[in-house]
């Protein structure tokens, strides 16, 4: 029986630093799974990642939540696997150790803000051009979002997307930690506006301020729907039933840009955030959150829209067939 090639997948997410990384690097992984041995290593193993993490890959590895997470994680390399990094703090100096080992690097970037020596690097962030990277001469980039990571059933979705007509139902979703409570402020925000939405609001595993949102959503006037930790399957259904979005500029907007591709409003939070929500603005894929509407929303670019089609899985998978 042939064995397959190893994939090692390196991302860490929590309550504070949100889970935008694992998600993006499992995402990924089942792309590949298939075909690979994914393995996934993390510092911080909570009960929501490791349970998503099992769903695709065939071992996680915990690693030391201080700085020796770097050298423990060099230990487990033979040279003969793929490596995927996806944070900012993989220096060009970190990437190098692991390109000694032996191994081919791939890195999952959207800051383009250091010299890189992987063999490829994945940035879905819209329209970057190649010469904003500094990279080797062997590297290979694949920029924009065609090559958007997303969970299967979310590339699924894309062939299936909903056409139907405007509703008012609105979905709120800012990742699966809001660090900084800006679900609230929304909350607040379309309350004193009078907005008469259906709204779905959706919170990960993450989310610290379930106490605070219990105690303004017995008092509000507002009618809302909260749901914590959605399965994929379960996401794709709730945003083919929202015909509007607040998300942040980030891999849910993708999500729901790709599923439904209603009336997006963007809502930052990140400094890694502001190159999508250029994109947007400028592909008239969304819009700023200060132009919600519920009688007369702005509509997104069918043009633009087409480029979310479902096959971001299939043309990153020849990056991964080559190395």
């Amino acid at each position: 029986m042939t064995m397959k090639p190893k994939i090692y997948l390196r991302a860490d997410g929590n309550s504070e630093i949100g889970l935008g990384h694992v998600i993006r690097s499992l995402a990924l992984a089942e792309m590949l799974n298939e075909d690979f041995d994914c393995i996934f290593a993390t510092r911080f193993l909570t009960d929501y990642i490791h349970s998503e993490a099992r769903k695709i890959c065939n071992n996680i590895i915990k690693l030391p939540e201080t700085d020796n997470h770097f050298d423990a994680f060099l230990s487990i390399l033979t040279g003969n696997e793929i490596v995927v990094l996806d944070n900012y703090f993989f220096t060009t100096q970190y990437q190098q150790k692991i390109k000694d080992r032996g191994c081919k690097l791939v890195c999952i970037d959207d800051m383009h803000n250091k010299h890189f020596v992987a063999d490829v690097v994945i940035n879905h962030a819209g329209e970057i051009s190649a010469g904003a990277y500094s990279v080797e001469s062997y590297t290979q980039l694949c920029l924009g979002v065609q090559y958007v990571l997303l969970r299967k059933d979310f590339l699924e979705a894309a062939y299936l997307r909903n056409k139907s007509t405007h509703n008012n139902n609105l979905l709120i979703c800012l990742g699966g930690a809001d660090p900084h409570s800006h679900i609230l402020q929304i909350l607040h925000q379309l309350q004193e506006k009078h907005f008469c939405f259906n709204i779905h609001l959706v919170l990960g595993n993450a989310f610290m301020y379930r106490e605070a949102l219990d105690t303004f959503l017995k008092n509000t006037t507002l009618g809302v729907q909260n749901y914590y930790d959605l399965s994929p399957k379960e996401m794709v259904s709730l945003m083919q039933h929202c015909s509007q979005a607040i998300c942040t500029p980030s891999t849910t907007s993708m999500e729901y840009l790709t599923v439904r591709g209603g009336s997006l409003y963007l809502y930052p939070i990140a400094e890694n955030q502001m190159y999508l929500l250029d994109y947007y603005l400028m592909q008239g894929l969304g819009f700023e959150f200060s132009k919600i509407s519920l009688l007369n929303p702005p509509i997104p670019s069918k043009q633009a829209l087409q480029q979310f089609d479902g096959k971001s899985n299939k043309r990153i998978s020849q990056y991964f067939s080559q190395l």
